[in-house]
Formats: structure tokens, sequence, C-alpha cells
């Protein structure tokens, strides 16, 4: 039997960088200095049973849970979410009266085994994460001892996804079983025709000419 190739496969995934926010949809803005995005899959799986035996394994997808994780607090993304507000005596945190959703934006390294050279190559990918409620970090602060002890900044994240589109961009995408479909996270290479401005605004969720 002949080996399956792997051309165009990932091999890696790694690093994190140069993150962004919108609160709007179209302004973005930048984060501050990234250490990780973590997120988890948030999926319940029911067994259904019939005849004595399991006849279904019924998938609940309700996003993907995680967090943002900085060197440092940013004081321009907590104000923006209602964390932190602006008082007579300097910067407060205060108390947070709603939720807002957002989407969150940042590149990361992938290596691909190319499909021509079959080599491995490194390449940049930018990822937008849609509808994403920010919880408020807490702090944790500790004495210097034989070197500086910085504070970590864990932001937890609720990614709710958004309603995918007709390739008309106006009404709903409905498949052939009459079912809508969310999209939680969108990733362009290099490849895409609109890698260049990717990270600029948020993208809207449309489904494929084609498809």
């Amino acid at each position: 039997m002949a080996v399956p190739s792997k051309a165009g496969k990932n091999i890696i995934e790694f690093n994190c960088k140069n993150g962004v926010y919108s609160v709007d949809g179209s302004t973005v803005k930048p984060l501050g200095y990234l250490t990780a995005i973590s997120t988890e899959k948030n999926i319940d799986t029911k067994d259904i049973y019939g005849d004595g035996e399991i006849i279904l394994s019924q998938m609940n997808d309700k996003g993907s849970t995680g967090s943002l994780e900085f060197t440092a607090r940013d004081d321009d993304f907590e104000k923006d979410l209602g964390f932190e507000m602006e008082i007579e005596q300097g910067l407060a945190e205060a108390q947070v009266l709603g939720n807002v959703d957002i989407a969150v934006g940042a590149e990361c390294y992938i290596v691909v085994k190319d499909k021509t050279s079959g080599k491995a190559v490194q390449k940049t990918k930018k990822v937008w994460w849609l509808n994403v409620n920010v919880a408020p970090a807490g702090t944790s602060l500790s004495q210097n001892t034989d070197t500086t002890n910085e504070a970590t900044v864990s932001y937890p994240l609720t990614i709710k996804g958004t309603n995918l589109l007709a390739k008309d961009g106006t009404s709903a995408y409905v498949d052939e079983n009459g079912n809508t479909r969310k999209i939680f996270k969108i990733s362009c290479l290099p490849d895409n025709a609109n890698y260049a401005t990717f990270l600029d605004t948020v993208p809207i969720p449309k489904a494929k000419t084609g498809a």
C-alpha cells in the first residue's frame, strides 16, 4: 500500500501576537501584549439508546470557552468593556453593569508541508473570533525575590459565534436540511485574496459562492 501524501497538511501551530479587538465591528483597536490565547469547545454529547444499544450520539455545540492572557492589564480595553472608568481620583475598577460582545483577532504561526516542494513552510495566519464575551480579569501581585515576579493577567472568554449569511450577504444561510450554522472563528492565510486587510475590519461570515 502506498503511503498517503501529507502535502498541504499543517505540521505545527504556535505563538500569538499582534492582538486586536473591535466593539462595533468596524473600528479595530490594538490589544495589549499577548502571552496566550486558549479556547476549548463547549459541546454536550447525549447518547440516545434504542434496542439495547447506542443508536445516536447527539451533540449540542455551544461555542467555546477560554482565556485571553496578557503581560499586564490593558486599561483601554477594560474601559471599552466597562470594567474600568476614569473618576476624579484616577482610574477605577468599576462595577460591571452589562455584557459587551466583541470580536477578538490575532496572528499566529503555522508550519505547513508544501504541496509542490514537500518542504516545511512557515506562514503567518490571521484569525478572528466572533461574538466574544469577555469577563473581568483578576489581579495577583507577588513581591520580588531573586528575580522580578511579574503579574499574569487572564481574561475569561465565552465565544458565542455569529450566524452565517448566504452568499448574497443579506439573508441567513440555510443548508439543504433547513439548518442555519454559526461561525465561531475565521482564519486567513497568505494565499487568500483578502489577507492583507483581514484584521483591519471584522469579517461578516458569508457562504462561499458555489457552496
